[in-house]
Parts: C-alpha cells; structure tokens; sequence
C-alpha cells in the first residue's frame, strides 16, 4: 500500500513545528540555566604567618614544604598546619586579587584541612552565592565569611562528625573527640551524620557528634570590652606612658587602620623613636570571679614592624623591654597577688641579654595569630580565683607594633 503524500507532508510539518517550538523554548531555558549556574575558580591565596606548612596541591602528589605565601591555592589542595606552624587562607571571588576577601580561614597549629571547593557565579546576573566547601581533618581554625555589595557567601565545612553550614558573620570550628562550633556573630545550621541539625545564633557554641548534638550552649565569655579597638580607646581601656628621660620622645599608642591580609581592621598601635627607656600601655580593668571556669583562652593578633635598643632586637638585657607585652594580673585561690606574662620581640638580642620562656620571637612585619591554651591548667599550681586587669605594653627604646582582635575567653 502507499503511504498518502498528504499524511507524510502533515508528519513533516508538525514535527518540524514541535521542534521549533522545543527549540524556542528550550533554548533560552539553557541559556538562562547556564547563565544561572555557571562557575568560574575563585582566588585563594595562603599566607603563612609562622611556616613551613605542607600542602599537597591540587590533592595530588606528595607534600610540599611551604615557607613563603602562595597565590595558586587549586581546588582539592590539603594543608597542613604542624605544631607551632599557622597560616592564613584568603579567598577571594576572582583571579585578580584585588577584590575584597569573601573568606578567610585561620588555620592554627595542629590543623588539617582540604579546600574541596571554592567557585563564584560566573556571571554577574546569577542571584547564587560565592560558595566555599573545606572538608576539616583535625585542628582548630578560626573562620570569617564576609559577602559583597552583589551577592553573599556561603562556607560549608565538613568533619567526621558532620556539616556546618556559616552565614556571613565569624566562627570558630574545633575538632577534639567531638566537633565544637561556635559562632561570634552571624548564623550556623550544624547537622550530624544522624541527619539531626541545630541553628546556632551569636554567642552560642554546639558540641557536634556523629550521633547527637549537645546545644546551644552559652559561647566562651569575652572578659574583655574593646578588644577589636572598633570604638575609641577610653571605650574600656586606659592608656599610660612612662619614661625613663623626660627630654625625650614619651611614645604613643593610639587607634590606626591597618592592613591584616588583604583586610582594613581596626588596631592598638604602638610608636616611639628615641633612647633610652620608655613604656607605653593600655589597661583594663576585669574584676572578673573564675572560680567556676575550667577555661581562660587569652587569643590576639600581634605585628612588630621594627625595634631598636641600642642597635639590636630581642628585650633587652634583663629581658624586659619587649615591643609588645601582654600582663595578665591575677589573685590565684589563696588570695596572693600574681602576674602571668608574655612577651614577643623580633631581631637578635645581644650577647648576654636575657630570654625568658615567655618570650616569643616574630618575624617582623607579619601578624601572628596568639592563643595562649587553657591558662587555668597552665596556672594549676596557683590557680586565678580573681581576674583583676589585663595590660597590653610596649617597653624599650625605638619600637613600632600593633595588636587587634583580643579576648579573654572564659568557659565553664
């Protein structure tokens, strides 16, 4: 039988007409998904602050030993932070490295973490968020997510135990037995591998286990007021000068703007050039019961951009006239008046001159993150019953340095 010519002309044209009719629709509908979903590489720099760090780039290969910041951080990188190391991830929405940070990773000693993915929209008319995953091994870091005019940003952070999903705001993520969250300010979704998810506010911290979540708990209590130097120095510190020659430069400390990373932040900065000996400071004043606490975390960032006492580094000959000095007086629990100490410097000290154990050499011109662990277990034989005052000085001769982002974390 022959097949009608009409009834083959109408299959040709109505199957052409579905087509172009698919093809209308369909194509815009990919143009606008791809244009939606599209991703390009962000930027993410690793600044090293105290090195060598390993780093197996790329998740290939054997580690490599790195001293100096790298610009060229690949998606699946794994760093490594051992101890009395740490460093900096920058992450940035695009490869020019002059955009402002949309993260940033502090990676204390002890740490391990994978950068598992970092991607932008490509297109500017995408309505997604910059999205950062890190799968945490082991460690502590400390992470700010920031968004843009344009568009916000999300960090994923995957452990053993589970997700943790941060809003725009500063977090602290910590792997012991368990997971610990805690959130400064901003907003975190923690979900355990049982599929059980809490949401965190500021100030609250949670204890994630693969099979239960212990929260909100209350966040370590900031003793401290001031301590980012957001608002003017008399807001909760007094400052003081002491000098050993009148006639000479008293130095100041006072409020700057400074760079930490590719951030402007607020600072305590510390200046003089002269000789012979002068102390400048800034104290506060806690009147703060720890008995009950099990914790006291002194964290800060410190910077000495230059020192001079008689041509050379260190702190001086009876090794007290460090750049920066942080005293914390205390009463331990049986009433006696004590002091706890640390000190950091640059350079060589001269011959002679005295290094105590709580001094710490920097390198000059980096800011180095300082947490000094669990004073109440350090302190043990005297244990703090009081916390009267925190001082933060800078004594010698010639010193520029700058600190910012202090607390006294205190934790039941």
């Amino acid at each position: 039988m022959r097949s009608s010519p009409e009834r083959v002309a109408w299959v040709v044209l109505l199957g052409s007409f579905f087509i172009c009719v698919t093809l209308a629709v369909m194509t815009p509908l990919s143009m606008r998904w791809y244009v939606r979903n599209a991703r390009a590489t962000q930027q993410v720099n690793l600044q090293i602050q105290r090195g060598p760090l390993s780093v197996v780039r790329g998740g290939r290969g054997r580690p490599v030993s790195v001293a100096e910041d790298t610009d060229d951080v690949l998606e699946g990188s794994r760093i490594a932070a051992p101890n009395n190391a740490s460093g900096r991830l920058l992450i940035q929405p695009s490869e020019s490295g002059e955009a402002a940070p949309i993260a940033t990773c502090q990676i204390y000693d002890e740490t391990e973490v994978v950068l598992a993915s970092a991607r932008s929209p490509r297109f500017a008319t995408s309505p997604l968020p910059h999205n950062v995953t890190l799968q945490m091994e082991a460690g502590r870091m400390r992470i700010n997510v920031f968004g843009d005019n344009e568009r916000s940003t999300a960090v994923q952070v995957y452990t053993a135990d589970g997700s943790v999903k941060l809003q725009e705001g500063s977090y602290e993520v910590k792997i012991n037995s368990v997971t610990e969250v805690t959130v400064r300010y901003g907003q975190a979704q923690v979900q355990n591998e049982a599929g059980e998810t809490l949401l965190l506010q500021p100030r609250e911290r949670a204890l994630l286990g693969s099979k239960d979540i212990d929260g909100p708990l209350p966040a370590a209590r900031n003793l401290l007021e001031n301590g980012s130097f957001r608002e003017p120095l008399d807001e909760g510190w007094e400052t003081y000068k002491q000098q050993a020659d009148p006639k000479q430069d008293p130095g100041k400390v006072e409020v700057a703007v400074a760079s930490v990373g590719n951030e402007e932040r607020p600072v305590a900065e510390f200046y003089r050039n002269a000789v012979n000996h002068a102390q400048v400071g800034i104290r506060q004043k806690i009147e703060y019961d720890v008995r009950d606490f099990s914790s006291l975390e002194l964290q800060m960032a410190a910077q000495i951009i230059s020192e001079n006492i008689v041509g050379h580094g260190g702190c001086g000959e009876q090794g007290s006239e460090c750049p920066i000095i942080v005293r914390l007086d205390y009463k331990d629990i049986h009433g006696n008046d004590r002091e706890w100490l640390h000190g950091f410097y640059v350079g060589e000290p001269a011959d002679g001159w005295w290094i105590h154990g709580w001094h710490e050499r920097l390198e000059p011109q980096i800011w180095q993150p300082y947490n000094s662990g669990n004073l109440m277990e350090e302190l043990a034989e005297t244990p703090p019953a009081l916390v009267k005052s925190l001082t933060i000085y800078a004594s010698g001769h010639s010193f520029h340095a700058m600190v910012t982002e202090v607390e006294l974390l205190a934790q039941e």
